[in-house]
């Protein structure tokens, strides 16, 4: 914890160190907990601070729907009906052992590095000198973590008590480093804590998640009961971030299907701006337009600046009520996905 930008000295002292592995390359890259920079030959100069190995590769699901379904076999439905037929509704999860069929290969604190790869964007906002233009950089990096999807219905593993995971991206536009670090400070309950900071570009966000699941016969949802403070630090601003929750249905019949649902909020007491966004399941009876669609709005005290809508996995739009002008407010087009730090 304590090299990984818990103070301006650590930040710098890791800035030093890591510079040369990274300064190349705008890719995020991960911490070995196994001592596998050892074996790369990657050591860090006179043993101090974090050794950082570059990822090289991620896999990127489709945007849409193709990506949120799968097909599950008879064989493996056949294993979840052995399993959920020992729970009831309403029945919390944390505590089940799930099969390893649904379950992503890496780690939930891995899982939540996934909002920072345009955490440039709010590098940006810090510069900006109005309230207003601030929050909709902040709300432009929200929805940028959410376009990053796993092939197929997978859930991250649950990470063991005192388990930790660090990780960094190199900003190339202001030559400086974002760091990550996140550790499950609760078993049972399941809490998982967070710091993410870059003091040279003036922003850190703290934050603790407590991860529930809730079975619904042939669904479930997995809540995300937490908040996460963005601290603007030369302006002495907080933005208080909460999180949808995300819903798998078809679990013993029909497809398997997830989505994200909720109203979730981001909220600034000193500059009185808060933004309101819904994510929307789709309707039973709805096409493949209604999927994973959003809307919100931006607003100042009590009015309302701005409204949006979209695919919180596409295209947002954004309709600027004072000047009537609407135009594309959040796109992660392939050029987008090339930027990502």
């Amino acid at each position: 914890l304590e090299n990984d930008a818990f103070s301006d000295k650590s930040e710098r002292d890791n800035v030093e160190e890591s510079e040369n592995e990274t300064q190349e390359n705008s890719r995020k890259t991960n911490e070995s907990e196994s001592d596998q920079s050892e074996i790369h030959g990657e050591a860090s100069p006179g043993g101090k601070g974090t050794t950082y190995i570059e990822q090289v590769y991620e896999e990127f699901g489709e945007t849409g729907e193709s990506s949120q379904t799968e097909t599950v076999s008879e064989e493996n439905k056949s294993l979840m009906w052995i399993l959920l037929k020992q729970l009831r509704p309403g029945m919390d999860l944390s505590r089940v052992v799930l099969p390893t069929f649904i379950l992503e290969p890496r780690s939930f604190l891995n899982k939540l590095s996934d909002y920072y790869y345009h955490a440039d964007l709010l590098s940006q906002a810090v510069l900006e000198d109005d309230p207003y233009s601030r929050m909709k950089q902040v709300l432009r990096w929200y929805l940028s973590g959410f376009y990053k999807k796993p092939k197929g219905i997978k859930k991250p593993y649950n990470p063991i008590l005192g388990e930790t995971f660090r990780c960094c991206w190199f900003h190339p536009q202001t030559n400086s480093h974002t760091f990550y670090i996140a550790e499950q400070v609760s078993h049972h309950p399941p809490v998982s804590a967070f710091h993410v900071s870059n003091r040279k570009d003036g922003f850190c966000i703290t934050g603790s998640i407590l991860a529930r699941s809730k079975f619904y016969g042939n669904s479930l949802s997995a809540l995300l009961d937490g908040k996460a403070k963005l601290t603007f630090l030369t302006r002495g601003e907080d933005y208080i971030i909460t999180m949808p929750y995300a819903h798998c249905k078809g679990l013993l019949y029909g497809t398997m299907t997830m989505e994200l649902g909720g109203k979730v909020t981001i909220d600034c007491e000193k500059t009185n701006h808060r933004a309101e966004l819904e994510f929307k399941l789709k309707p039973f009876f709805g096409g493949s337009a209604s999927i994973n669609q959003i809307s919100g709005k931006i607003k100042s005290g009590e009015e309302v600046l701005a409204s949006l809508s979209g695919h919180w996995d596409g295209e947002v739009h954004i309709n600027e009520l004072k000047t009537g002008s609407t135009e594309v407010f959040w796109n992660p087009t392939s050029e987008v996905r090339r930027q990502r730090l």
